[in-house]
């Protein structure tokens, strides 16, 4: 049984790919590990690559799905992988030089955990890397009976990124811990929530697992277009996470700690639907009006007077009309 199983979900990356493969063949020490390479359902070469990869570099597989994103390539891989623990990489991105090695020292050090956090470092388009602003991981385990405890300490880390995970296999399977396959934007916060209902005790590393590739053309976040997946995405990680708490998956005190993290990622959204284009902006409303539960919640939006603002709006005149008035107010490119 290999120690490391490295998921990969590819889809239409055929220029950044090789560079991805090449991060992870280029590991050094023993070659206890497995990649797989998911395909799902690729339209540029990308298929045909992962099959080329597989066949030349020993620990590489190559699977192929139908299209049904992030979530569900991710899926496919971990239900393939036969590593003790797994990891996954974005295909747009690279894995840092030495991981492995850093990795197993630190399994070492800290035995005993079911979920390793570390760093990552930004890719920029001139080919530099830097530190993300903002975050600060504090190196060493962490344990506490208080959801919101450790939901605040994997936020102060640089949350909603499993890329920068380290997870025991045996540990999401005894759980049944998978992503929702119907939440195809953002996939990793909703995992993320999941996973803490699951998990009292968080090891963090410093250590850099990724080089995230910044700037790419291509991106779900760059085109107003996209706003209405992104809100069908919320929609579907809130029904998902309410049925948890329905069920017993999480007491009040976690379901309460969910709504203002799930609120953190909305109210970013909300505001940028306030689009000039009036068709992006009805194809929205829907999802708005059933992510109302959330208009009241959010702790970031309490630091800031314009995001308090837009927040009253959206209480007292609704969706419709506040994003009407604020796409009014925008400032036309000219």
């Amino acid at each position: 049984m290999p120690l490391f199983s490295i998921i990969v979900p590819v889809y239409n990356v055929q220029q950044y790919l090789a560079a991805c493969v090449k991060s992870v063949a280029e590991q050094q020490g023993p070659k206890d590990w497995e990649c797989l390479l998911v395909d799902d359902g690729s339209t540029d070469a990308s298929g045909a690559m992962c099959d080329a990869f597989a066949a030349e570099i020993p620990g590489f597989q190559a699977l192929h799905r139908p299209n049904g994103g992030l979530a569900a390539a991710r899926n496919t891989g971990l239900k393939a992988a036969q590593g003790e623990w797994v990891l996954f990489l974005d295909s747009d991105d690279a894995m840092a030089p030495g991981l492995l090695a850093a990795l197993r020292a630190a399994l070492a050090a800290y035995p005993g955990y079911d979920w390793y956090i570390g760093r990552h470092l930004e890719w920029q388009p001139d080919g530099s890397l830097t530190e993300h602003p903002g975050l600060h991981l504090t190196p060493g385990p962490f344990e506490s009976d208080d959801y919101a405890a450790r939901l605040r300490a994997l936020y102060a880390a640089g949350h909603w990124s499993v890329w920068k995970y380290c997870l025991r296999r045996a540990w999401l399977r005894e759980n049944r811990l998978r992503f929702w396959n119907d939440v195809r934007w953002a996939e990793d916060w909703p995992f993320d929530l999941l996973l803490l209902t699951r998990c009292r005790r968080l090891c963090f590393l410093d250590v850099v697992f990724v080089h995230y590739r910044t700037g790419r053309a291509g991106s779900l976040l760059n085109d107003s277009r996209n706003l209405p997946r992104r809100f069908a995405a919320l929609v579907a990680a809130q029904r998902h996470l309410a049925s948890l708490a329905a069920t017993g998956g999480a007491d009040a005190a976690a379901w309460a700690a969910m709504q203002d993290a799930m609120a953190d990622v909305f109210w970013p959204q909300a505001r940028t639907a306030a689009v000039p284009d009036a068709a992006v902006r009805r194809a929205c409303l829907p999802y708005l009006q059933q992510l109302r539960p959330l208009y009241r919640h959010g702790a970031e939006v309490t630091s800031r007077r314009d995001w308090r603002a837009f927040q009253a709006m959206m209480r007292l005149l609704g969706p419709r009309l506040t994003l009407w008035l604020c796409a009014k107010r925008a400032p036309r490119a000219r």
